[in-house]
C-alpha cells in the first residue's frame, strides 16, 4: 500500500507543536509516502497570502518540504487529469460535489492507487479512495 500525503497534514508539518498522533503515525507508517503537486499549489498560495513577517519561515520550511518530497510528488499528468474528469463525472452522475483541490488529489490517489492520508475524510468520501485519518 502507498499513500499520498493530504495538503491539511503536510501543512501541520510547519507547527511548532506537530500533533503526536501524526508523528507517531509517520514514525510508525512503513508504506511509501507521495504529495500531490496539487498539495505544493496550495501550500504555496498560502504563504503568498501570509503575513510578511511570518513569509521568510514558510518560504524555508516549503524549500525543505519540496525537497524532502521531491521524488515522491505525482505530477498532474495527462491519465491522471483523464482520471480526475472521469472523477467529476461520477460526481456529478450522483449529484455531489468535491472543491477542484480534492477532487485533483483524490483523482491522484485512485490513479496510481494510493490511499489518502488525510483530517479531512468527508472532503474525499465522494471520490470514494481509500482514507486513513492518522489524528482519530
Amino acid at each position: 500500500m502507498s499513500v499520498l500525503l493530504d495538503t491539511d497534514l503536510l501543512s501541520l508539518l510547519e507547527r511548532k507543536r506537530v500533533p503526536a498522533k501524526l508523528v507517531a503515525w509517520l514514525e510508525e507508517n512503513d508504506a511509501p509516502i507521495f504529495v500531490s503537486v496539487v498539495s505544493f499549489a496550495e501550500l504555496q498560495h498560502g504563504l503568498n497570502q501570509a503575513p510578511e513577517t511570518h513569509r521568510p519561515g514558510l518560504a524555508a520550511w516549503l524549500d525543505e518540504t519540496r525537497r524532502k518530497f521531491g521524488p515522491a510528488t505525482e505530477p498532474l499528468t495527462e491519465p491522471v487529469l483523464v482520471r480526475w474528469r472521469e472523477l467529476l463525472s461520477e460526481l456529478k452522475a450522483s449529484n455531489r460535489t468535491m472543491t477542484c483541490e480534492d477532487s485533483l488529489i483524490a483523482a491522484t490517489a485512485l490513479f496510481h492507487g494510493h490511499t489518502v492520508v488525510t483530517h479531512n475524510k468527508r472532503h474525499f468520501e465522494p471520490a470514494g479512495v481509500p482514507i486513513i485519518d492518522p489524528l482519530v
